[in-house]
C-alpha cells in the first residue's frame, strides 16, 4: 500500500470507530422498530464480546433483566422466565451486600458495587414472569409469581414504612388478583383487588395516575361471590350503586385482557455526580379495542417512568448524604498511602433496566364464549392521525381468560 494512502485510511477508520452507534442508542432503535430479534442479538453480542462493558461482572443483573424482557417480546416466554429467574437468584445472593464492596466503593463511587436493581425493578421481574405465564394461559404459574410479588411488597412495607414512596405496586396487585380469580381462588383475588385499589389511591396522590373505576366492580364481584354482605354494603355506601358482573355470570362468559407496553422507559444520567432519571414521554395516546359492535378503551395501569423518577428523587437525599460523607473520607484517605490507592472519581450510579416500557396500559373486557372472535385493537400513536391496527382471532371456552400483549415502544 502506498504511504500516501495510509494516513487517509487511518483517519477514515478512526472516524468510523468514533461514529459507532452507542449500545443503548442502538438498543432503543431496535425496540422502537419492533426488531426484537436484533435487540436480543445485540445484547448477546455485548455480553460475549463487550465493547462498552454494559454487562460487566458487577452489572450481570442488567444482562438478565434485558434478556428476560426482550425474549418476552420475541414470544419466547420460557427463555424469558429462565433469564428472569437467574435475575432473581442474583438479587437474592446480593441481598446481604459484600462488606468489602461497600468499603472500597466508599472511597470511589457506587459503580463499584454490584447492581442489585431498584425496588420497583425487583418487583418488575415477577410482573414480567407473571405475564409470561398469562400469555401462555398458565394462570397457576402466574399465581405462584403473585405470591412472590406479595411477599416482596409485604417486605417493603414492613422494612420502609413511611420512609419510602414505593412500598406497594398497584399493577402487580391487580395482576395477582386477576390470576387468582382465573384459578378460582376468589378469597385471594378479593384481598389483592382491595390492595390494588389502595395502592392506586396512593399512586393518584404521588404520580397522578387515575384510579381505574373497574377495580371497584371487581371488588363488588368478589365480595358478592364470597357472601361478604356487610363488606358489600359498606362499599355500596362509600361508592354508590355501581353496576358489576356477578362472579357466576362471568364464569359462564369469557374474558380478554390486553396489556400495552407503551414507550421507552426513563433512564438515568449523571447530573453533577448525582443520578437522575430522564423521562422520554410515551408512544401511545390510547387504544380502542373493538369486538363486533362493542368498543373498549385502555387505561393506564402503571406509569413506570414517573414511578422511577419520584422514587429516585426520594432516595437522592440519602445518596447525597452518603456522597458528602464519602468526600470527607476521601480527604482523610489521601494522607494514608494504602487507602490513597483506592480513591476514585465521584460518579453517579446510572445503571437501570432499559428494556421495560415507560408505562403499561390495559384493556379488560368480556366476550361471548365458544365463538370465534376477531378482536381489533386500534392503537393511537402520539402525533399521528390514523391508528395502527392489530387484529387478534380468539376462541375461548366459558370461564376462560386470555391475556394478549401489544408492544409499542416507538
Amino acid at each position: 500500500m502506498k504511504k500516501s494512502l495510509i494516513l487517509p485510511l487511518s483517519l477514515i477508520i478512526i472516524f468510523l470507530t468514533a461514529c459507532a452507534v452507542p449500545f443503548h442508542k442502538k438498543l432503543d432503535q431496535y425496540l422502537s422498530n419492533d426488531q426484537f430479534k436484533e435487540a436480543d442479538e445485540l445484547i448477546e453480542s455485548e455480553k460475549t464480546n463487550p465493547k462498552e462493558n454494559i454487562y460487566s461482572s458487577k452489572n450481570e443483573l442488567l444482562y438478565y433483566f434485558d434478556k428476560g424482557a426482550v425474549r418476552q417480546m420475541m414470544g419466547d416466554y420460557k427463555t424469558s422466565s429462565e433469564n428472569l429467574e437467574k435475575a432473581e437468584d442474583i438479587i437474592d445472593k446480593l441481598y446481604t451486600k459484600s462488606l468489602t464492596d461497600e468499603t472500597w466503593s466508599f472511597f470511589s463511587n457506587d459503580l463499584n458495587l454490584n447492581y442489585t436493581g431498584e425496588d420497583f425493578e425487583q418487583v418488575m421481574v415477577n410482573i414480567i414472569k407473571a405475564l409470561n405465564y398469562m400469555y401462555e394461559d398458565n394462570f397457576e404459574g402466574a399465581a405462584i409469581e403473585a405470591r412472590k410479588i406479595n411477599h416482596k411488597l409485604n417486605y417493603f412495607q414492613d422494612s420502609y414504612g413511611d420512609k419510602a414512596i414505593y412500598t406497594d405496586d398497584a399493577f402487580a396487585r391487580y395482576l395477582s388478583a386477576f390470576a387468582y380469580e382465573a384459578i378460582g381462588a376468589i378469597n385471594d383475588a378479593y384481598i389483592d383487588y382491595k390492595k390494588s385499589l389502595k395502592a392506586y389511591q396512593k399512586y393518584n396522590s404521588i404520580y397522578g395516575t387515575e384510579i381505574p373505576e373497574f377495580i371497584k366492580c371487581d371488588i363488588f364481584r368478589m365480595a358478592d361471590a364470597l357472601k361478604f354482605y356487610d363488606h358489600f354494603e359498606n362499599f355500596k355506601r362509600e361508592w354508590g350503586d355501581i353496576g358489576f358482573i356477578k362472579y357466576n355470570d362471568l364464569k359462564k362468559a369469557s374474558e380478554v385482557m390486553i396489556v400495552i407496553y407503551d414507550g421507552l422507559p426513563a433512564y438515568k444520567i449523571d447530573d453533577r455526580a448525582m443520578p437522575k432519571f430522564v423521562h422520554r414521554g410515551y408512544a401511545v395516546e390510547k387504544v380502542i379495542v373493538k369486538d363486533g359492535d362493542k368498543s373498549y378503551s385502555s387505561v393506564v395501569a402503571q406509569d413506570v417512568s414517573k414511578m422511577a423518577i419520584k422514587n429516585l428523587e426520594n432516595k437522592n437525599l440519602a445518596i447525597l448524604a452518603k456522597t458528602l460523607v464519602r468526600n470527607v473520607a476521601k480527604k482523610i484517605a489521601k494522607d494514608i498511602p494504602i487507602l490513597n490507592l483506592f480513591i476514585g472519581e465521584e460518579k453517579a450510579d446510572t445503571r437501570c433496566w432499559r428494556t421495560i416500557p415507560a408505562r403499561f396500559q390495559i384493556v379488560r373486557f368480556m366476550v361471548i364464549p365458544e365463538s370465534k372472535r376477531k378482536i381489533i385493537a386500534e392503537i393511537y400513536i402520539k402525533d399521528k392521525k390514523d391508528p395502527i391496527q392489530q387484529i387478534f382471532e380468539i376462541y375461548l371456552k366459558p370461564g376462560k381468560k386470555k391475556v394478549i400483549p401489544i408492544y409499542m415502544f416507538r
